[in-house]
């Protein structure tokens, strides 16, 4: 019989240490794959988030400035008539655009920051929804918010500089709503004749002047501009401060039609001198001067009081006038059915594109530019050429508003008024012309140039060359176009709407 030694087969309950240390170390790199996976997942969607929410912010403020053109009261046919009470539409080309800093510099590349120095008024109708504002009547009572509306309203479309935090010069887009309304019927604005009777204590609820009581819609009542709109978002005019008291009354569309009775345009009250259609926006304030916002040299400059709401009166109004923030452009343009267009690269480029001036030959005609593209003089439009551009040069001279050059200053469209060539004053005494209102006394008058050199009457009665004043241009503006581009901070991504409105009747 033969025998069989034992087998004995042990086996392992564990791991070894080396095992044990790689199946941890593997566990912790699986493990890091995935929080990497999923940290890039949560990034994406957070970025996705915050785009959709831009996304949406730009279609909700695109949205508002179509609807405020399609309510836009004034024909783009200057100048206008004020007794025909159309209102207003202003644009006013700063400086600075994609193809040139503002210093006039030509741009080889195209600058995320672009033209923020652009600035949109004009008056609206809203027959379906009316426009609401403050109407603070009540100053023993401020914790009280009463407010007015009304279909009509004066708006303002401009940038401000927002404090650079990050490095990045952005702006915010402020749209100022002041409701039109020629009669109020409650005090201050009591009646027709704002009798003296309506009165309130100075020393409540109005940043105002410390002599007590005073009517109630005496201007200096109120600090500043800012004092007023802090309580009232009306449209209103001051009376001449040559005669006091300085009276602030509600504007009508005529009223409106004029430039001295617009927002931000006449600090000073002068409303029956030579210089009523000069007015620019908010250069003649005696207080701080609105200066365009410049990507560096404007950066965090306060804007003069009643602009915007800084908080600094007696209601919590910081930032109601606030409609989007990190913008990088605003940019407006106007049509010229005469603008050059190049091709560069097989992109189509117009005059205010970077490398315009390096692409090709002319492709085409008619863009979307900024005022006076070519910075050039008057051009042939006042000669009645029907293929001149319409808004290449810096305006007429003849009413005020033309800078020197395209870098010192801005290029304005308005609507203007005929107010002015049959108000008693003559306006272009500067020009060495004794004569007052020429273009409707019914004579042949002879006129000056520029120079003040004598040009021989013509033979026609209160013609075009006898106006004393003109709009800047003269041409019809068919349509606009505004460029929105704004930064998401989060993403760093940016974003770009274009709105276009068309002011041909349909």
């Amino acid at each position: 019989m033969t025998s069989h030694p034992r087998t004995i087969t042990l086996t392992r309950r564990g791991m070894t240490l080396v095992e044990m240390l790689v199946a941890t170390t593997c566990t912790l790199i699986l493990m890091g794959a995935i929080a990497q996976v999923f940290g890039a997942f949560g990034n994406a969607v957070s970025d996705s988030r915050s785009m959709i929410e831009l996304d949406n912010r730009l279609r909700t403020v695109s949205w508002r400035l179509r609807n405020d053109l399609s309510g836009a009261t004034a024909r783009t046919l200057p100048p206008l008539e004020v007794e025909a009470g159309e209102g207003y539409l202003e644009i006013i080309e700063g400086p600075r655009n994609d193809a040139r800093d503002r210093s006039g510099a030509s741009l080889l590349v195209a600058d995320l920051v672009g033209d923020i120095d652009d600035v949109l008024l004009f008056t609206t109708r809203n027959t379906e929804t009316p426009y609401l504002g403050r109407y603070d009547n009540d100053p023993f009572n401020p914790s009280v918010t009463k407010t007015m509306e009304s279909q009509l309203a004066e708006v303002s479309w401009f940038l401000r500089p927002t404090p650079d935090v990050n490095g990045v010069p952005t702006y915010t887009l402020f749209r100022r709503q002041l409701l039109v309304a020629g009669y109020i019927g409650f005090a201050p604005f009591y009646n027709d004749t704002f009798p003296n009777a309506v009165v309130f204590d100075a020393a409540v609820g109005y940043p105002a002047n410390p002599s007590g009581h005073l009517p109630a819609n005496d201007y200096s009542a109120f600090s500043s501009w800012g004092g007023f709109f802090d309580c009232f978002d009306l449209s209103v005019k001051r009376t001449d401060a040559r005669f006091p008291p300085v009276l602030l009354l509600p504007n009508t569309l005529a009223d409106l039609t004029r430039r001295e009775n617009r927002f931000m345009h006449n600090n000073a009250g002068f409303v029956d001198a030579p210089v009523d259609g000069f007015l620019p926006f908010a250069p003649g304030l005696a207080e701080p001067t609105f200066v365009f916002p410049d990507a560096a040299s404007y950066q965090g400059t306060t804007p003069p009081p009643g602009l915007v709401f800084t908080g600094a009166g007696p209601h919590p109004r910081f930032g109601e006038d606030m409609i989007l923030t990190n913008v990088l452009a605003f940019d407006i343009r106007v049509f010229d059915p005469a603008a050059p267009v190049k091709v560069q690269n097989d992109v189509a480029v117009v005059p205010i594109d970077p490398g315009f001036d390096t692409a090709g030959v002319v492709v085409a005609n008619g863009a979307y530019v900024d005022l006076g593209w070519g910075g050039g003089p008057v051009s042939a439009t006042l000669a009645g050429s029907p293929h001149a551009p319409r808004f290449a040069d810096l305006g007429d001279p003849r009413s005020g508003l033309r800078p020197p050059t395209r870098a010192a200053g801005a290029c304005t469209f308005d609507t203007w008024s005929t107010h002015y060539e049959s108000n008693g004053f003559n306006d272009d005494v500067v020009l060495g012309d004794t004569i007052t209102d020429q273009a409707a006394d019914g004579l042949d008058n002879d006129t000056r140039d520029s120079s003040g050199a004598v040009i021989p009457a013509n033979g026609f009665i209160d013609d075009r060359a006898e106006m004393e004043t003109a709009p800047p241009y003269s041409a019809a503006l068919r349509g606009i176009e505004v460029r929105l581009r704004c930064y998401e901070p989060s993403s760093r991504q940016v974003r770009q709407v274009t709105i276009r409105h068309s002011f041909v009747p349909r």
